[in-house]
């Protein structure tokens, strides 16, 4: 808000000048909230937003949310069932000799289908067609070659049923908005966009077309150590090497914090910096605290909050399934705190990150980063669930130890407290 404050009262911008992009709906409500407290009529969008203004001609409307998945089921039950050689391919996939009934109510059966849904949402997040499709899947041998098959199916099916309905989804509101940039006469002279760590492929060349036509600035705001929507299309290099991409490049570095100790900063740090393509930061801080870490083993969440006391304590955990047994209010996993603070919080079932699920083979053909690095995103979950506090972080333990928390234990014992129960 800063740089608006100085745009539209230093240099003169005017209000219709200034295009504002952030990630979600809450935070761009959030936002235009306070611009028009300071009296300011500024346009705040998401990227999904942006596109569908550049579509409003087109009648198009979005479809709803998980209609993928829908899609993906009905290939399997109205398909795949009644096919006797496709479904002793499926069980030889899934390695199971269940009835084809039991199989679609199976945690295997769910886990292919995130997988699925997954790979053609990170296809369509990376400019990838069904022809790159189709010729990795000539290249692929035994597992990996009967998953792309069923891929191109599914991709086939949806994309037919989407056209025919007249509807998008998410991606398609940027994809298809990209063309249809050059259809307005557009006044931006800045555009700013906040958490650029996590934009995509798609999200970038929508920019880059905007701008082809405005030459308009843009300035944005990130944190490659917070960034964790890989699995979600967001590309990491745009924002570590963003001179390639766009041209007269500045820097500003913002190195004090108010939230976390600086003993909190010196474990965190050291941490996520494990991770090799992460730039280097300096980080200050006016607080201090000897013993920002509590680790407890065979703590609940409920015995955590009444030893701390504080009704300004935050819950989290890895997914929803870790914290929808909790009965407290203030609990949006992990993926969802990012901007979040509390004085104290508790992450729930530790031993969940890092998640080897997400870790698919099949999934590097359309991931944007070809040197990933295991847990590498995992860890930046980790660093973003440590850095919420302002004060301390309660990490609960139970029978299983996380490869993270044993890291902590053993490289930065003398920031940590442990709890064991008798």
């Amino acid at each position: 808000m800063g740089k608006i404050k100085y745009l539209i009262e230093c240099e003169g911008i005017k209000e219709d000048e200034i295009l504002c992009i952030s990630f979600t709906n809450e935070t761009v409500n959030n936002l235009y909230g306070k611009l028009r407290d300071m009296g300011y009529d500024i346009e705040v969008k998401t990227f999904h937003r942006l596109g569908l203004k550049f579509l409003k001609n087109r009648n198009y409307t979005p479809i709803e949310d998980g209609y993928l998945e829908f899609i993906i089921d009905e290939y399997f039950k109205s398909f795949i069932k009644y096919d006797k050689k496709r479904v002793r391919i499926l069980k030889n996939l899934l390695f199971t000799e269940q009835s084809i009934d039991k199989i679609l109510k199976s945690e295997e059966y769910l886990h292919l289908k995130e997988l699925i849904a997954t790979f053609i949402r990170l296809a369509k997040c990376n400019n990838y067609s069904l022809v790159d499709i189709y010729n990795v899947y000539k290249r692929e041998f035994f597992n990996n070659k009967i998953i792309l098959h069923n891929i191109l199916d599914i991709y086939m099916i949806y994309s037919r049923e989407l056209e025919s309905l007249n509807r998008i989804d998410f991606d398609d509101m940027i994809i298809k908005a990209i063309d249809d940039v050059k259809y307005f006469d557009l006044k931006y002279k800045y555009i700013i966009i906040d958490e650029f760590q996590d934009t995509s492929l798609i999200r970038y060349e929508l920019i880059k077309e905007i701008i082809k036509y405005t030459q308009a600035k843009v300035f944005v705001v990130g944190d490659d150590w917070q960034s964790i929507y890989r699995f979600s299309g967001c590309n990491l290099n745009l924002f570590i090497n963003f001179n390639k991409y766009f041209e007269d490049c500045g820097y500003y570095y913002l190195k004090y914090t108010y939230r976390n100790s600086n003993e909190l900063i010196s474990v965190s740090s050291s941490f996520i910096m494990k991770n090799k393509k992460q730039l280097q930061k300096s980080i200050v801080s006016n607080k201090n605290n000897n013993f920002p870490l509590v680790i407890m083993f065979e703590y609940t969440p409920e015995e955590v909050l009444k030893m701390i006391g504080d009704k300004d304590t935050l819950i989290l955990g890895r997914n929803n399934a870790d914290i929808a047994h909790i009965d407290y209010e203030n609990k949006l996993t992990i993926h969802r705190s990012k901007g979040l603070e509390a004085n104290n919080v508790i992450l729930v079932n530790s031993d969940s990150i890092p998640n080897m699920i997400k870790c698919e083979d099949i999934l590097k053909y359309v991931l944007n980063d070809k040197d990933y690095i295991l847990f590498e995103e995992e860890r930046r979950l980790f660093y973003v669930a440590l850095t919420r506090t302002k004060n301390r972080i309660f990490i609960l333990v139970n029978k299983k130890i996380s490869p993270f928390v044993k890291e902590l234990m053993h490289d930065y014992k003398n920031y940590i407290r442990v709890l064991k129960k008798r």
